[in-house]
């Protein structure tokens, strides 16, 4: 008796503590950046802001539309959202997303493997603990997720985004 009352206060600690897991995973890894979408019917052009959810990939994306808010219609949308996107609407593309398992998140590779013709108007920000972690062949930005230095990489980001914009003038 003593052993079947262990073996039932062990399984009732086991579902809690999975529990207590999925409900972290789903907070963590699962939940998504609120959509955005600034339009002004007095402007023609587009850009594309498609982010990860957590703190400095989100500052980035609204220091990007905040910088943006009056010279083009935009999109802020999540990085899993990027299958429903035509890239051919916008006349340029931010990507700023934090590594999943040591790699760029696969919706984000799917995107940019389907719409390679696409890739020269788009500019991506990789953020990792270090700072150091990039997409191989992607001329990209790359920050660490605990810099304090939001401004630094909103900039980073603005500048890369205007030298597409000038080629396409």
């Amino acid at each position: 008796m003593k052993n079947l009352k262990e073996f039932l206060i062990f399984i009732l600690f086991a579902i809690g503590l999975s529990l207590l897991f999925a409900v972290w995973y789903n907070q963590e890894f699962l939940a998504k950046v609120e959509s955005i979408e600034i339009n002004n019917p007095a402007l023609e052009s587009k850009l594309l802001i498609a982010c990860t959810e957590g703190n400095f990939p989100e500052k980035i994306g609204h220091g990007i539309l905040d910088h943006y808010k009056n010279k083009y219609n935009l999109n802020l949308i999540d990085i899993s959202d990027l299958s429903e996107i035509a890239p051919e609407n916008y006349e340029g593309i931010f990507l700023i997303h934090t590594w999943e398992k040591w790699n760029p998140p696969p919706d984000m590779v799917e995107f940019m493997d389907v719409f390679k013709k696409f890739n020269d108007n788009t500019v991506i920000l990789a953020t990792s603990s270090g700072g150091s972690s990039q997409t191989d062949d992607v001329d990209g930005i790359s920050g660490g997720k605990e810099s304090e230095n939001v401004q630094f990489y909103v900039k980073e980001g603005i500048t890369k985004m205007n030298l597409i914009l000038d080629t396409q003038k």
